[in-house]
């Protein structure tokens, strides 16, 4: 699995386990009473419902670290905006400040969020909005991004 995918997955179940109301299963099927967490792609239904997104953002040219940017976005229950700002405070609650998880290979040395951004309504009357954090992120070595550095 890539970097990102172990990141995302790894996120999911840290968010999951945290005991604040949502639910992570890597096939994505939930019930309409499950608050979800999906990766990369939201469907429909069920309303409740997370997606995290990766984003690279920089990569340090000698040692196998870098930066990633999550979007974390929150869909909440029909004509609820509160509901909305619920999931999405527990979430920060959760990753912001978080340090040292450990995913496979990759660490996360630390995440923080630095943007929180209402979205509006979708066609079924949903609030949304979306939470952008970055993690500093030690990756498995390469051949050009040895332990210890290539320098």
């Amino acid at each position: 699995m890539s970097v990102n995918s172990v990141l995302l997955d790894g996120l999911a179940k840290f968010a999951a386990s945290a005991n604040i109301g949502f639910t992570y299963t890597p096939n994505g099927l939930y019930s309409a009473s499950q608050t979800g967490i999906y990766v990369v792609a939201l469907p429909d239904k069920p309303d409740r419902a997370m997606t995290l997104t990766a984003v690279n953002q920089g990569d340090d040219i000698t040692n196998a670290f870098g930066q990633v940017m999550v979007q974390a976005r929150f869909r909440g229950l029909p004509n609820q905006p509160l509901d909305t700002e619920n999931l999405g405070d527990s979430v920060f609650d959760v990753f912001h400040g978080t340090t040292n998880l450990i995913f496979g290979g990759v660490t996360v040395v630390q995440m923080n969020r630095r943007v929180s951004i209402p979205m509006g309504q979708d066609a079924a009357k949903r609030f949304e909005r979306v939470d952008q954090y970055y993690l500093d992120v030690s990756t498995p070595t390469t051949t050009n991004r040895p332990a210890g550095g290539s320098w």
